[in-house]
């Protein structure tokens, strides 16, 4: 039986519950807890915003406007808070 497979949105749900998991192991120097809860704020809303458009556009795939845009938040989640892990 052939594996199915995931589309590209389905994928993009997946980076983002990691980025979650990433998130949730960062460890923030006291003086920059509020940046931290602000990351996590965008974080939870793109996890949504994600969860969304791959329930609307299944079937979208990586050349589409609006998941690459959603690729990039998160990227520049990922940024910030891989930034707030090294200070």
């Amino acid at each position: 039986m052939p594996r199915a497979t995931r589309s590209d949105a389905q994928l993009l749900v997946q980076e983002a519950r990691a980025m979650e998991l990433f998130a949730n192991d960062v460890e923030v120097a006291p003086e920059r807890t509020q940046e931290y809860w602000d990351v996590s704020a965008d974080l939870i809303t793109l996890v949504s915003d994600v969860e969304a458009f791959e329930a609307e556009y299944p079937d979208a795939d990586n050349d589409d406007f609006d998941l690459l845009h959603l690729r990039r938040r998160l990227r520049l989640i990922g940024a910030r808070l891989t930034t707030l892990s090294l200070e």
